[in-house]
């Protein structure tokens, strides 16, 4: 379900390129926003990962210190993607987003965009609530409900690896695709041709898709046995 929703989050900037005439700071800044969305799950599952020596503890925020830290360091990045974005790119938006207000409102709810931070959303939520293992503050609804026993976690930072898998998924969507993405947007203005973006956004739906499957396999094969996919 959660892989339809990321394609379907995906897919709709096309359908905005064809049909509605989005431009590429119009694309850009949605697929901003959904990264936004994405480093919250991630926190999210940061803060919520469960302690492997506290097998009964009762805190829901397992890992202060790390969450803080990624939350700082992400936020960093985002704002400062953002800052570039509207350096290069707003042209003449920049007269119609001088609020936040007006800045939600011409980009995401007159051109409709909002839908697809919809999707991204709820499928960052599906990805949280049947994560592996199971976040602390998800553990406890699922016991009542006997749904099924959280599973043995592992640490969340180990020896054999820099970055956990659901912190590396971060900073790849920021490192690596955001700078495609512009790159295709800076084309795509250059010639003055849709083409480029379209092109761009096509790729860019089956990159995720593809490593949300690969990010879930891992997760559900490896994690679930306490143990961690080597690379």
């Amino acid at each position: 379900m959660a892989k339809w929703l990321v394609l379907a989050a995906n897919l709709l900037p096309l359908a905005g390129v064809w049909f509605w005439d989005w431009d590429a700071f119009q694309v850009l800044i949605l697929y901003w926003a959904e990264t936004v969305i994405v480093a919250f799950w991630t926190l999210a599952a940061i803060a919520t990962y469960p302690d492997p020596n506290e097998t009964s503890s009762r805190r829901m925020i397992t890992n202060p210190g790390s969450t803080a830290f990624f939350t700082l360091h992400a936020g960093i990045f985002i704002g400062v993607h953002l800052l570039f974005l509207v350096v290069m790119f707003a042209g003449d938006w920049k007269g119609r987003i001088g609020r936040p207000l007006a800045f939600v409102d011409a980009l995401f709810i007159e051109s409709g965009a909002w839908v697809a931070l919809v999707f991204a959303f709820l499928a960052g939520f599906i990805g949280f609530v049947t994560a592996t293992p199971t976040p602390t503050v998800v553990a406890p609804l699922l016991r009542r409900l006997g749904v099924r026993p959280p599973a043995p976690p592992a640490p969340l930072f180990s020896e054999r690896e820099s970055l956990p898998p659901i912190v590396l998924g971060l900073y790849t969507r920021i490192a690596v695709m955001q700078v495609g993405i512009i790159f295709g947007a800076w084309f795509a203005q250059s010639l003055g041709s849709r083409a480029p973006l379209i092109i761009v956004i096509v790729l860019k739906s089956l990159i995720e898709l593809r490593g949300w499957t690969l990010w879930k396999t891992a997760e559900d094969g490896g994690i679930a046995s306490g143990e961690r996919p080597s690379r």
